[in-house]
């Protein structure tokens, strides 16, 4: 009997168990198939994947590629996070530029199955109705679509972002919004408004590689400061950094940081360290760079504040895109710029006078009609089951000794390889059989996590799962 305020897929799930328990299906049997089972029970098909899903998430099935769902012989153990490291806090240039440009090279090679780059998988965008919004902005807009933005950007845009922000905890004016092309741009827009070259600026370690290289571009160095696998950046590591330079020709200018599901940890800094995080860079005199762009990619249901939320002194600079959601050719990403608007708009100007009108156009008209809740709930869950897939992957394929992230959003995972693995080498053997990953390297300006590599869980299916067997067949030699 099913019990009161039990949910359908929950019940058809409730009824699976029982035929797995019971040793109808035993270890290694095919389960019927989501028609099948969708016959059986007289439920929607909807209902029996949501129902497989969540047997999946308690480790009594997995799914193969292209054949089925089958009962595990053994529940899924995945392996212990990532020790926490210990930074230095010597400021220190990024200089891995060569080896990005490599990546970049190799990524669009012929045959080359990229593992690398956190780009979100194209068979999720909603193509078809950004075609169509598309066509109609052509249509009866071409001045505007083909034309020159005003400074800031499309308006009706603004608005759109400053009401998500809303969400998110932000009360904001469409005013302080700046358009930019893409978050990387205002991430270095950012840094370049809030701080003066030759200066420092504090940063998550392992940090993204896209923003050692922005503090580099602007003539800063970084401070790379400890930061847990779940938690985010440690509040008292920073505040121990930030109170050591003050005051000194050290001092930290501004603090670069993911609050929510940063790259490539996956982690989120709790409602209490998010206000502490204001607290102290408002006392030290530092401003603070959020980086938003997983933002929206949790996996659960509601969306999480932003440390901007907690912002009553201007400190905080928030930067974000659609660029992991919905179009990453569109390059349409923001900053809110507050105090610091003059000065990023003049330097948006020098760099490009605005970004591209259409794509402002087009993403504007798609969330103003209230397709993109709707798109983001069905990207979380298969994002979601993608970085399970993965991970489970990584758990049968890898050394003995493997580590890995358990995110809670986004879709990259961080894996630590026993330590006589070197990530370079590692990836090195790989590309020449086809395979790419990102070496840890890439993400310290000190050369640290060498035993360490990302991978990009934005696709699943039986190419990907060979894809990670081959990485781990050459970990094994080289273990």
């Amino acid at each position: 009997m099913a019990a009161i305020g039990q949910r359908l897929y929950e019940q058809v799930a409730g009824r699976v168990r029982d035929q797995i328990t019971r040793r109808t299906y035993r270890p290694g049997d095919r389960l019927p198939s989501v028609r099948e089972l969708s016959r059986a029970y007289k439920v929607s098909i909807t209902t029996v994947l949501d129902a497989y899903r969540l047997l999946e998430d308690q480790g009594f099935i997995h799914p193969r590629p292209q054949s089925g769902h089958y009962v595990r012989s053994r529940p899924s153990a995945l392996p212990a996070e990532p020790d926490r490291t210990q930074p230095s806090l010597e400021p220190a240039e990024f200089r891995r530029e060569v080896l990005l440009e490599q990546m970049m090279n190799d990524a669009y090679r012929e045959g080359v199955l990229s593992l690398a780059f956190a780009t979100p998988n194209p068979e999720l965008r909603p193509v078809a109705k950004l075609n169509r919004i598309t066509a109609q902005v052509i249509r009866d807009m071409p001045s505007i679509a083909y034309g020159y933005m005003e400074p800031g950007g499309h308006r009706a845009l603004r608005e759109q972002i400053a009401q998500r922000l809303f969400e998110a905890g932000c009360s904001v004016s469409p005013g302080d919004i700046v358009i930019t092309s893409g978050c990387q741009e205002a991430l270095l827009l950012a840094l370049r408004a809030a701080c003066k070259p030759g200066g420092a600026v504090a940063v998550e370690s392992p940090c993204y590689h896209g923003v050692l290289l922005a503090t580099r571009l602007a003539g800063l160095k970084a401070v790379e400061i400890e930061t847990r696998s779940r938690e985010g950046i440690c509040i008292e590591k920073l505040e121990e950094a930030l109170s050591t330079a003050y005051g000194t020709s050290r001092q930290i200018q501004a603090v670069m940081l993911s609050t929510n599901f940063g790259n490539p940890l996956g982690g989120q800094l709790s409602e209490t360290d998010k206000q502490r995080l204001v607290e102290v860079c408002k006392r030290y005199e530092a401003s603070i760079i959020e980086d938003d762009i997983y933002g929206d990619l949790g996996y659960d249901d509601g969306r999480p504040s932003v440390a901007k939320a907690y912002d009553d002194s201007d400190t905080v600079l928030l930067c974000s895109s659609f660029s992991k959601t919905l179009a990453p050719g569109a390059r349409v990403g923001w900053v809110v710029s507050g105090k610091h608007r003059s000065a990023i708009e003049r330097s948006k100007y020098a760099m490009n006078i605005c970004a591209a009108s259409l794509g402002q156009v087009v993403i504007s008209e798609f969330l103003n009609n209230g397709g993109y809740d709707h798109y983001l709930r069905r990207v979380r869950k298969i994002h979601e089951a993608n970085v399970r897939q993965v991970s489970d992957a990584v758990c049968r394929h890898f050394p003995e000794g493997t580590k890995m992230t358990r995110p809670l959003g986004g879709f990259v995972i961080w894996v630590e390889l026993p330590n006589e693995i070197n990530s370079l080498a590692l990836y090195a053997k790989s590309i020449a059989n086809g395979v790419m990953f990102t070496p840890g390297m890439l993400f310290s300006a000190h050369d640290q996590y060498r035993n360490f590599l990302r991978i990009s869980c934005s696709r699943w299916d039986a190419t990907i799962d060979r894809g990670i067997a081959t990485i781990g067949r050459l970990a094994h030699a080289m273990a």
